[in-house]
């Protein structure tokens, strides 16, 4: 009877070590655009904050304005490879699968989870704000590295897009998966969200108060 009892659990065992394992062996691209995603959102709050730090002079109260410049396009960059991440295995995963004209092109996704506002799937729609602050991304990125120097005047009307890309990215994040449905994650996102948004209504006050306002 005891060997009976020990057989059965070591089958039972067994078997559920082989589901986990099977488990983790097809989700593990789903955990990578998680992380990435995680990261991407990481980096961009504190790309803001040491941006929005420059501008008030914070920043420079910690790091030298050479240093400053440095670490905010390493930021920039860092951020531009956690998004090629969180988007390229999309393409692989097999829980939600993304072609690549449903992962470039607004509003060509189907992804649902039920939720429903003006008859669209909400997590549809946050999907669609997360390519939007994508090519967001791209363009005050690539602006960054190339008109700074050559063309401020554009560069920085194009700066002013950060808003907008922080703003998609918080409703992305926050509808689109489900790690920041309820619970704890929900509740640091929303106060890293209003955290932020304090802090850039502290830098649009400073809008054209000073000569070289960025």
């Amino acid at each position: 009877m005891h060997a009976l009892i020990y057989s059965t659990s070591h089958i039972i065992a067994s078997s559920t070590v082989t589901v986990a394992a099977h488990r983790v062996s097809n989700s593990w691209p789903w955990y990578i655009i998680r992380a990435a995603g995680f990261v991407a959102a990481l980096l961009l709050f504190l790309l803001m904050i040491s941006g929005i730090g420059q501008v008030t002079g914070y920043t420079y109260r910690f790091i030298e304005p050479i240093k400053a410049w440095t670490l905010h396009k390493a930021l920039a960059i860092a951020l531009c490879a956690a998004i090629a991440i969180h988007i390229g295995f999309l393409l692989i995963d097999h829980f939600v699968s993304f072609s690549l004209i449903q992962l470039f092109l607004p509003f060509a996704n189907h992804y649902s989870n039920g939720t429903k506002v003006l008859g669209l799937p909400l997590a549809g729609i946050a999907v669609t704000l997360g390519i939007l602050a994508m090519y967001g991304v791209i363009i005050v990125v690539l602006s960054s590295l190339g008109w700074i120097n050559t063309k401020k005047d554009k560069w920085r009307l194009l700066h002013y897009l950060s808003y907008l890309i922080v703003f998609f990215v918080f409703l992305h994040a926050l509808y689109a998966g489900s790690d920041l449905k309820y619970g704890t994650f929900r509740s640091g996102w929303v106060f890293f969200g209003i955290l932020l948004g304090l802090a850039i209504v502290s830098r649009l006050r400073r809008i054209g108060t000073t000569k070289n306002d960025d």
